[in-house]
Formats: C-alpha cells, structure tokens, sequence
C-alpha cells in the first residue's frame, strides 16, 4: 500500500495556504521496529476483543508520515476532530493491510510441502 491521501471535510489555513488533504506515507520497517504497534487488539475470555490504542505512538507515527514539511504533529493539531479521527484510521488501515498480507503469506508457506522431504 503506497501512500494514502485523505481528503479533509474541513480544510485548514496553514502558514498561510489552504490546505484541502493531508497525505500520509507509508510506515516501513525501521519505525515499526523502533516505536512497535499503534494499537493492540486484546482478547476477552469470552473470545470477543477490543483494541488497545497507544497514543505516544500514534503520534509518533503520525508526526514521521504525514508528508507535510511542517510535521505531522503541527497539522493534525490543526485539523478538525472529524478529520483528525479519519487521519488515524488511515493509518491503522496501513497495518491492518500489512498484516492481512503477512498472515496470508504465512499461511501459503506453511501450507506448501517442503520440497527436501519428498526426497525422502
């Protein structure tokens, strides 16, 4: 998933320019490792779950991926409560694809027979 480009419901003046749509790049492995989840999904004993947010690194991450040379952090102050929620969102929307890939591909692998034992 590439960058994702949110168009805002209420566009903000910043520094002067009218802005209409905050882009956020793409997480990628560096500040996964170093900051971790966003948000951690925790299971009840009844077996339904609720999500956990982090919000430092929500921040955090919002503040390195949105493409803005002011930072994240000065435009999603700015923004309106609506547009702010759905800046979060697309960025839990990053790790929910990466996941579903990851675990997808997980499951291929451990599916596909190991081609040394059929030797045997």
């Amino acid at each position: 998933m590439p960058s994702v480009t949110v168009k805002l419901s209420k566009p903000i003046e910043f520094f002067g320019k009218r802005l209409a749509a905050v882009t956020l790049k793409e997480p990628t492995g560096g500040p996964f490792v170093r900051l971790g989840e966003p948000r951690v999904l925790i299971f009840t004993p009844t077996g339904s779950g609720y999500w956990i947010e982090n919000a430092e690194q929500i921040r955090s991450y919002l503040d390195a991926l949105i493409d803005h040379e002011a930072g994240g952090e000065a435009i999603m102050s700015s923004l309106g409560l609506e547009d702010a929620i759905i800046v979060k969102e697309a960025l839990f929307d990053f790790f929910i694809v990466a996941a579903a890939n990851a675990n997808a591909k997980r499951a291929a692998a451990k599916s596909t027979p190991s081609s040394s034992a059929s030797g045997l």
